[in-house]
């Protein structure tokens, strides 16, 4: 059994999408991907805003309105089911506190 990510994100006309990332051989390898994926978004757009500065809330409302939301599922024979294991806009809100060293609101 192996697993994949697929990561979800908002096309400037609200419209949703998804593009389809990698295959892994194991779920601590795609959850490793995930965060990946996750961090690169929260670090460019911390570095983007750092003359100004940023808020940890900034960052995450920032995330949840254009960054990548990576969703892990397992690969079957014949159907793919999604990991529930990892929560994206949790592991998101975790880092933009540990970022900006705020909490952002839930």
């Amino acid at each position: 059994m192996s697993f994949y990510i697929d990561a979800l994100s908002k096309l400037p006309d609200g419209k949703a999408t998804a593009r389809h990332v990698a295959e892994y051989y194991t779920y601590d390898e795609a959850m490793a991907a995930a965060k990946h994926i996750i961090d690169s978004f929260l670090f460019r757009e911390f570095r983007d805003h750092a003359a100004k500065g940023m808020r940890a809330e900034e960052l995450y409302e920032s995330f949840k309105a254009r960054g990548e939301r990576p969703v892990i599922l397992r690969k079957g024979s014949t159907t793919s089911t999604n990991v529930s294991r990892f929560d994206a806009l949790h592991y998101a809100r975790q880092r933009c506190s540990e970022i900006c060293g705020g909490s952002p609101k839930a």
